[in-house]
Order: structure tokens, then C-alpha cells, then sequence
């Protein structure tokens, strides 16, 4: 237990150094991003025990290229003061299909030694992570593709969707422990019970009206969010810390397998980069959609 919270005081320390990243440049946040997401591909490739060397470079170098991708121009506009003359999602949808299709090709190959499941999880794995990671960054240019948003709404969506994760999954763990009797998914995860479900979504809602209620009181006037409020926060953080749960349950499908405990061990007492933001991944998308229907509604 000490270990764990050692290593979460280190990881918050370390989130708000790349949140700071933000407002020196946005190439600078897409950096650790691709790293992130370079290491998690490489520890689901390790769980599923993919041998080929080009099965694994393929995968982690579209991982790595994916961030720079989706972030789109306003990552770049930032550092070189005008618009790249390429459309970047264009290369995003190319490169995604000669990824799969590069994946696909090596399986009928080899088809007596890589088994199709083990191929279809690299697949989903990788897209996945990708892509569920590399919406961070594309959170915090909103603000720079749609005008109703403020920079303080797309800097508090950016912290927003991990808050809403960590707090539940925080809260879960450690109500379930203690209170835990009515298992959810024992074939999966046998330590998630409804006891800490219930507990992480009241801890989960009561840190994430804290923390909109913080930056709304103690961001400067170029950082106020003036698309969202509490009661909107309050109504769709139960919802996302659901979702959360559900990327943490596939996660443990994956692990459970391949009868592994954990993805890795980049965070001593927490496990891999994979094993904590994998209900991450699964709430991203949602995010992305939310925004993208209030600017529908005020445009």
C-alpha cells in the first residue's frame, strides 16, 4: 500500500510537469504521448507473447507516430508560426490502413505459427491505445479548430479525462478493499466488487466537482472554461467513470488470457503505463464526442 501511494504522489508530480508542457508548446506534450504510447504497445506485444520482429516494429512505430498525427495542425502551428501544407488526418487514415493491412499480410504468412486471436489483440490493442491516448493532446487544441471553446475548456477537458478515471479507479480500489463482499466480474477481476463500484463513482463525482470548482476558482482569466459548469460535470462523470470500468474489465480479459497479472511494471505498486491508463482509452472517445456535439449545438 505505502508503495502504491508513493508512486501515485510521483505520478500526479510528474502529470502536472506535463501539463505545464502545455503552455510552452504543444509539440512538447505530444512527446511523452508517443512515448506512452510506444510503451504500452510494447507491453501488450510482451503479454501476448508476439515473437516476429516486424509484427513489433511495425506496431510500435505507429504508436509512436500516431500523436503527431491527431493532434493535427495546431500542434505545429504553435512552433513554426503557419499552417503545414499536408492534412495530417489524411496520413492518419493511410497509415492506419497500411498498418492493419501490413499486420494481415504477416499473418497469412505465417499463418502456421501466429495464431489469429493473437493478431486480432495486437490489432485492437494497438489501435486502441493509439488512438485513446493521442485524444489528450487533440483535447487540448479545441480551442484552436472550434472557437465556442476557450483555452481554459480545453485544458480542463485534457486533465478532466484522466481525473475522472484515476479518482473512480482510486476510490474503487480502495472501498472494494475494504468494504468489497458482491464481486462483479470474478472470472475477470476477481478483487472488483459492486461495493467499490458504488464508492468510486460518489468518491469519483465528489473529486471531479472539486477539481472543476479549483480551476474555475484559481485559473487566470485566458484559462477560464466557459463551456462547461458543475452540473454538467456532475451529470456525465458517473457516466465516463462507467465507461472506465469497462476499459479496465477488457484490460483483464486481455491479462486473464494470457495469464498475466499485470502489463508491466513501470509504476512500482500500480503496475504498467498500460494497467493505468487503460480506462482511459475507453473514455477518450466519449469526451471527444461530447465536445463534438456541443459544438453542434452552438454552432
Amino acid at each position: 500500500m505505502k508503495k502504491r501511494i508513493i508512486t501515485a504522489i510521483v505520478a500526479v508530480l510528474g502529470a502536472i510537469g506535463i501539463v505545464l508542457l502545455t503552455r510552452i508548446n504543444s509539440i512538447a506534450l505530444l512527446i511523452p504521448i508517443s512515448a506512452f504510447c510506444v510503451i504500452s504497445v510494447h507491453e501488450l506485444i510482451n503479454v501476448i507473447k508476439i515473437k516476429s520482429k516486424m509484427l513489433i516494429t511495425t506496431s510500435m512505430c505507429y504508436a509512436a507516430l500516431v500523436p503527431f498525427l491527431v493532434a493535427g495542425d495546431e500542434a505545429y502551428y504553435g512552433f513554426f508560426h503557419k499552417s503545414i501544407p499536408v492534412n495530417l488526418h489524411t496520413i492518419l487514415l493511410l497509415l492506419t490502413v497500411i498498418y492493419v493491412l501490413t499486420v494481415l499480410h504477416s499473418l497469412i504468412k505465417h499463418y502456421t505459427s501466429v495464431k489469429f486471436e493473437t493478431v486480432a489483440t495486437l490489432i485492437f490493442g494497438t489501435l486502441g491505445i493509439s488512438l485513446g491516448l493521442s485524444l489528450l493532446p487533440a483535447f487540448n487544441a479545441m480551442y484552436y479548430y472550434y472557437p465556442v471553446f476557450s483555452r481554459g475548456d480545453s485544458m480542463f477537458i485534457f486533465i478532466y479525462s484522466m481525473v475522472v478515471c484515476w479518482t473512480f479507479d482510486g476510490g474503487a480500489y480502495f472501498i472494494g478493499s475494504k468494504f468489497g463482499k458482491h464481486k462483479m466480474a470474478p472470472n475477470i477481476s476477481p478483487k472488483k466488487s459492486w461495493e467499490g463500484y458504488i464508492g468510486g463513482i460518489v468518491i469519483g463525482e465528489v473529486f471531479t466537482i472539486i477539481y472543476f470548482l479549483l480551476f474555475k476558482t484559481f485559473a487566470t482569466a485566458e484559462y477560464q472554461p466557459e463551456m462547461f459548469n458543475v452540473w454538467m460535470i456532475a451529470i456525465i462523470s458517473p457516466i465516463l467513470a462507467t465507461l472506465s470500468i469497462m476499459g479496465d474489465l477488457s484490460a483483464s480479459t486481455i491479462k486473464r488470457n494470457f495469464g498475466v497479472k499485470d502489463f508491466g511494471s513501470f509504476f512500482p505498486g500500480h503496475g504498467g503505463i498500460l494497467d493505468r491508463f487503460d480506462s482511459v482509452l475507453y473514455v477518450t472517445p466519449i469526451i471527444y464526442v461530447i465536445c463534438k456535439v456541443m459544438v453542434m449545438i452552438k454552432s
